[in-house]
């Protein structure tokens, strides 16, 4: 394998097992919110215009990052959410901001597509290369292990390349839900089956839940401002500081 081939794919699978990090809530909100956990992660929770909203924000890696959201409309009046409306900063030590890229499902799925295409390629030439030097080197080895070994192989890219999908937990909710509730538990929130949150009408008394993503600007990240749309106005949430989670 080529040095520059096997440094770029080492980087890639590096990348990926990256630990999964929460961010801890800031001591000080802008607007008037309260610190709730599931499954031991912390989230903020707000009340804006007679809806109830919850934030969560995680990340692999130094970019990667998921906003996950549930917003349920209390209010009378119905209104509709759009994620490509949410906006996240970061600030650096010095107290400078810097916008996040904030993805929509659909670019998000682009850019992700592109991006496993060209890690599955990596890995296919990366395999191609390695079974090209076996099978040079080894005298007298049949052909179809050869084959074998590639499929393996390459089979072992597919699954490497699933492990960059969203894994989430729709049952978020309930861990705030159920304390609060006194007669009846509401109904669950609407979700996408890739999860990720898209446009959605709510009206009175219905929910929705899901993951906006946002690719984050390394070098700030001590401080993250989320601003969240919501019926008519916006909701700011804090983070300060990120932690592994176990």
């Amino acid at each position: 394998m080529k040095p520059g081939l096997a440094i770029l794919l080492c980087a890639v699978f590096l990348s990926s097992c990256a630990p999964a990090l929460y961010y801890q809530p800031a001591k000080t909100q802008p607007d008037v919110s309260k610190v709730v956990y599931a499954r031991g992660v912390p989230a903020l929770r707000t009340t804006v215009q007679g809806c109830e909203v919850v934030a969560e924000l995680s990340s692999k890696g130094e970019k990667d990052m998921s906003l996950n959201l549930y917003i349920r409309n209390n209010s009378d009046s119905a209104f509709t959410f759009e994620p490509g409306q949410v906006e996240v900063h970061g600030y650096n030590m010095m107290g400078q901001k810097k916008p996040y890229r904030v993805f929509t499902a659909e670019e998000y799925i682009h850019w992700k597509n592109t991006r496993d295409a060209i890690i599955a390629g990596v890995a296919i030439v990366a395999t191609v290369a390695t079974v090209a030097i076996i099978a040079n080197n080894t005298k007298g080895s049949d052909s179809k292990a050869g084959n074998a070994n590639y499929y393996a192989s390459e089979n072992g890219a597919e699954v490497f390349v699933d492990v960059l999908n969203l894994a989430y937990d729709i049952t978020w909710w309930m861990a705030w839900t159920i304390p609060d509730s006194v007669d009846e538990m509401p109904p669950p929130p609407e979700s996408s089956p890739d999860f990720l949150l898209r446009e959605h009408t709510l009206y009175p008394g219905d929910a929705v839940q899901g993951i906006v993503k946002l690719r984050a600007d390394a070098g700030y990240k001590n401080k993250i401002l989320v601003e969240v749309p919501v019926n008519g106005v916006y909701t700011r949430f804090v983070f300060d500081r990120s932690k592994h989670v176990h």
